[in-house]
């Protein structure tokens, strides 16, 4: 599936010597690799960091983002956990 290769769309963007990338919705565009690898190519991902995009892609880990953004959630044993948003995720 070329939407999900992140690896074929980074060698593409090399051969276009594009700017930047925006990878449009699914997929790929979920797929914290791809930013990462853009980043160590010198390309530009159009969305958020590849350390947003771990975080948020786990439940467990979105939901104790939220809560340390004091974002109202459904009462659940993680309840009071808290963290620390690097540039890894």
């Amino acid at each position: 599936n070329n939407y999900a290769n992140v690896d074929l769309i980074v060698r593409i963007a090399k051969e276009q010597k594009v700017d930047a990338v925006w990878p449009g919705w699914g997929h790929a565009s979920e797929n914290p690799k791809l930013p990462a690898t853009l980043k160590a190519n010198g390309i530009t991902f159009i969305g958020p960091p590849s350390g947003c995009m771990a975080a948020l892609g786990d439940k467990i880990a979105a939901n104790i983002l939220a809560q340390t953004a004091k974002v109202p959630s459904i009462p659940w044993s993680g309840d009071g956990l808290t963290c620390q948003l690097t540039e890894e995720g």
